[in-house]
Formats: C-alpha cells, structure tokens, sequence
C-alpha cells in the first residue's frame, strides 16, 4: 500500500510598508517565508507579526500556500489573534489570509483541509466511498452505485432510487468503482438499523479504488484508466500499476467477486439483495437469482441530463419500469 508519512508546504508572504517594516516571526525566528513539515492530518502552525502601526496605512501582508508549487486554500484554515495593537479591540479575525495587525496567525489544518487540498476529494478514514459526509436516519432501502446513481444532471426526484422508492437513500456517488460499491454495502450493514433492502447498480470493469496511507490516516479514491487527478507523487507507481490492470481486463475477476461479495454480506445480515449494471460485458455475470434488467442503453433516448453526456429522466424511469416487477415479485 501506497504511503505519505510526511509532506511539505511553503508559506509565503508578500509585505507592503511605507515607513514602518513588519517582522514575521516563526517559532521565534524572523522569516520571510516558510517551509512547514507536515507529518499529521490535525497539525497546527503559528507565526505572529509584529510592526504594525497605525501611522503606516500602507503596511500589510498577503499571505499564499503551496503544495508541489500549486497554490492551495489558507484562508479557511487560517485565523488572526491581534495582540499590542494601538486604538483598535484586539479581538479574532477569522479567514484571515491578509494581514493587517500585530498579531498571531494560528493554522489550523484538518483532514476535511488534506482531503480537498491535496487528495482530489479522497475519502479519508471512512470506511465508504463518497465525496460528502453521509449519515442515515429510518431509511429501509438503500441504493448503491456511481454517477448513474446519485443522478448526476437530473433532479433529486428524477434519480432511479427517487423513482423506485421516494424514501430510498440514495448513496450513489459520482466515479465509484465496483470494489467502492461493496465498501459502501459494507458501510449501509453495519451502520443503519433499518436496512431490508439493498439495490446495487454496478459501474463498469473500469474503476477500482487505490487504497492508500496518508499522515497517519487511511484514505481511499476510486482510478479509472483516464483519471488525471493530482494526487501526491509518492501515489504515482500504484497508480499507474492500477491503470495498467484496467487497460489489460484483467480486472474482470474482480468485478465479478465484487458481485459475490456483495450478495454474501446482505445474506449475511438477511437483508434483501438486487444487482443491476450499465456495463453490457458485465452484465451475465451477475447471479441470475439477484439479477435485475440491464440499465437502458444511452442510445434508448435522444435526451441526456443537463451535462449533455449522463442519463435522462427518462432513462431513469425506463430503469425503474424494468426492475419494479422484479422487486414487486420477490417482496409479494
């Protein structure tokens, strides 16, 4: 498994003044910028400013932060705590990335920060796959998948799960893999106390998560042969070796485990199990007995979602039309 046990960021400062110079300090030195060692996701950093006076109204500094010489996000995580400030209240000025008073810059990061920043939108220490928080209430069924799913381009209300059951929870997300999907069953089991029924359409053999360390904490994002993200270059190799299993089909088998997995798991917890897909190759290998209609091809309908290339409405309630008397015939 992939491991980035430390990293670094580079804090620079662009200082304004007309009489009055300001002096940066950092752990007790004055700097004129910062190469800040990161080894934990929940790490915080101070450096305090001083020489601000009211007689210089030119006097401030800008702040910026980088990862691989890409500008990243600080001013979400950073906060100023004036101090010795002359005829103004030194009170906290958050999402302060310019400064313009004597003070401390506190930084506080977090693996919400690392997971937007530098990770693409990798979940990180989640035992599921998605690009949001998710958490589940009274909700009986659950839908599982990628972007065909959660719907992307159509209204809440045009998804199939919106169409199949208007209560269903909808845990599809955009880019999953068939391995995110049997992490993301696993995640529905263990974790909602109402669970019956489970409907999984699988995406393609064209994704598969690339698991990885990360400071100290674990963290997942599913890799399709084109996927351009830029991760960390320490990932580079796993990645690579994992687009090159896509490219070959030798990731077939594993789809086709993915299924078995997922159909143990819910008879495991006896938790009602249905399995469709979008992927004409894949499709027969789908156990017959939790087999539901394939997904409409794209080409049934003119009409596409609002990005031009995802499924309509109208795919949707195609889908449904297809499946209802399966699910319908099993439940009677």
């Amino acid at each position: 498994m992939a491991r980035l046990k430390s990293l670094n960021l580079r804090l620079k400062f662009h200082t304004s003044y007309n009489t009055h110079p300001i002096v940066i300090k950092y752990k007790d030195s004055a700097v004129d910028g910062i190469d800040l060692h990161i080894d934990q996701t929940e790490q915080k950093e101070e450096i305090t400013f001083e020489g601000f006076s009211p007689n210089d109204a030119k006097q401030v500094v800008s702040c910026t932060l980088e990862y691989n010489d890409r500008e990243v996000d600080i001013q979400s995580i950073a906060s100023l705590q004036m101090k010795d400030n002359q005829y103004v209240a030194n009170v906290v000025i958050k999402n302060c990335k310019n400064i313009h008073f004597n003070g401390r810059l506190d930084l506080n990061f977090s693996k919400h920060w690392f997971k937007h920043n530098v990770l693409e939108g990798a979940s990180l220490d989640e035992d599921y796959v998605h690009w949001d928080q998710m958490s589940f209430t009274t909700q009986e069924v659950f839908c599982v998948g990628d972007s065909f799913t959660f719907g992307h381009g159509v209204a809440s209300n045009e998804t199939w799960p919106s169409l199949l059951n208007r209560n269903a929870f909808n845990f599809g997300s955009k880019g999953l893999s068939h391995d995110g999907c049997v992490k993301n069953v696993k995640h529905i089991l263990q974790n909602s106390k109402h669970v019956k029924q489970i409907v999984c359409l699988l995406p393609g053999a064209t994704r598969k998560l690339f698991n990885f360390e990360f400071l100290r904490s674990h963290g997942s994002i599913p890799i399709s042969y084109t996927s351009e993200y830029t991760l960390p270059e320490e990932f580079t190799d796993e990645i690579n070796d994992i687009k090159e299993l896509i490219f070959k089909g030798s990731i077939n088998d594993d789809w086709i485990k993915a299924c078995t997995d997922i159909i143990y798991l819910c008879n495991k917890h006896k938790v009602e199990c249905w399995l469709s897909t979008w992927d004409n190759d894949m499709y027969m290998h789908i156990p017959t007995e939790y087999r539901l209609p394939i997904f409409p091809h794209l080409t049934s309908f003119t009409e596409r979602a609002s990005d031009t290339a995802h499924p309509h409405k109208k795919h949707y309630e195609l889908f449904v039309k297809n499946i209802k008397p399966y699910i319908d015939k099993r439940q009677n």
